[in-house]
């Protein structure tokens, strides 16, 4: 189960959601003029476009990796167990992570669900790139 990595992604998951909640927040604080002001959906606006902009900018900046995998130490290699190639984090970002931003979420969990049954542990945006989740620096036992 350590080699999956599943605990460290889903606590990266949490992480990300969290930063993006929290910069939603800082920006629905910033649009109050006070008078008549709702800030429910200026808010979900905001965590929307704020989150996928994490989900997609940050791979393609960060040769792959999520914000949770920067904080939690996780990297990503190629199958072939050489860094990733441009092709692949293009395909990590954008058809990886598509699905969940179009499905509001709910793909993440068919990915989560992935990870738990394949042999490997990979999640929905490693099959599709040909990309495997592994420690920066293995832990010391």
């Amino acid at each position: 189960m350590s080699e999956r990595n599943l605990f460290l992604r889903f606590i990266g998951t949490g992480l990300e959601l969290i930063v993006s909640g929290f910069l939603a927040i800082l920006y629905t604080e910033t649009q109050n003029t006070g008078r008549g002001f709702d800030p429910n959906p200026v808010f979900w606006k905001a965590f929307i476009i704020i989150h996928v902009a994490l989900l997609i900018l940050i791979p393609l900046l960060a040769k792959g990796r999520t914000l949770g995998m920067l904080v939690t130490n996780l990297t990503i290699h190629s199958n072939s167990g050489k860094p990733p190639n441009i092709l692949q984090i293009f395909l990590r970002a954008v058809l990886g992570f598509g699905p969940v931003i179009l499905t509001q979420g709910m793909w993440y969990w068919v990915s989560f669900v992935t990870g738990l049954m394949g042999s490997k542990g990979r999640g929905w945006s490693e099959l599709i790139s040909y990309t495997t989740i592994k420690w920066k620096e293995p832990p010391l036992e």
